[in-house]
């Protein structure tokens, strides 16, 4: 079996974790007319606060494929050079997300209600939210600026980058900070002491069916409390 660092596991894991809180829709030309409706999206990971050097760095995921049609949209990335693998599914019409990950041989999903969700980042720090008067164009999208300001928090305060090109009603509700209004496009997460930023970096159209929505039959379903368990449980299977 590989043996993989506690420490560079927990990070992995923390990682996935992060991607709980990322959202996305159909892009929109300025007079508001979709002209992309389905499609994919490449958000680029990095960790702005680890070291460069550290060779755990090549364990954690680099980015995330995100997938979207109508009202749903899947999220996935891989890590831990293929042995770990996570990611959800969104339904934002209905609020329900379904997290799934591979541990190795072991697959999981469960499905966060929005109360399951709320729970999920109750240990998000506090934050009060100023918009700027400030654009930019990431991955050819045109986007706004909105401050984080953290009331106590060992992370500085960032700016979240967003748009109104891309229209999926209540396209972060998911997410820790479901006031923004329109689709995240850079911005923060942070868990464990971990902080992931995500950028986008291409958005591409491509025809989607509703079946890639859809868990494989092959993960077992488990409660929210079940799924973390059984990750607390891989991370102490794993030896220093």
């Amino acid at each position: 079996m590989t043996i993989i660092p506690k420490y560079y596991f927990n990070i992995i894991l923390t990682a996935f974790g992060g991607m709980l809180m990322s959202s996305c829709s159909s892009i929109t030309g300025d007079s508001g007319v979709p002209v992309l409706e389905q499609g994919q999206i490449i958000y680029k990971i990095s960790y702005p606060y680890l070291d460069s050097n550290d060779i755990g760095l090549s364990l954690l995921p680099k980015e995330m494929t995100l997938i979207f049609r109508g009202n749903q949209y899947k999220a996935e990335s891989i890590g831990g050079m293929g042995l770990f693998a996570a990611g959800f599914i969104s339904n934002n019409e209905e609020k329900t997300m379904d997290y799934f990950m591979k541990i190795i041989s072991s697959k999981y999903v469960s499905r966060f209600t929005e109360r399951g969700v709320k729970r999920f980042h109750v240990d998000f720090p506090s934050y009060r939210l100023e918009d700027l008067d400030s654009t930019r164009s990431i991955a050819g999208i045109n986007c706004t600026a909105t401050k984080v300001i953290f009331y106590n928090n060992v992370v500085p305060d960032y700016i979240i980058w967003h748009t109104n090109q891309i229209k999926l009603k209540n396209s972060n509700w998911c997410s820790p900070f479901p006031l923004i209004p329109g689709v995240l496009m850079e911005y923060q997460v942070q868990q464990q002491g971990l902080v992931l930023k995500m950028t986008v970096s291409s958005v591409e159209s491509d025809s989607i069916s509703l079946d890639q929505f859809k868990v494989p039959l092959d993960f077992n379903i488990v409660s929210n409390k079940t799924l973390t368990r059984k990750m607390k449980e891989a991370f102490m299977s794993f030896d220093y």
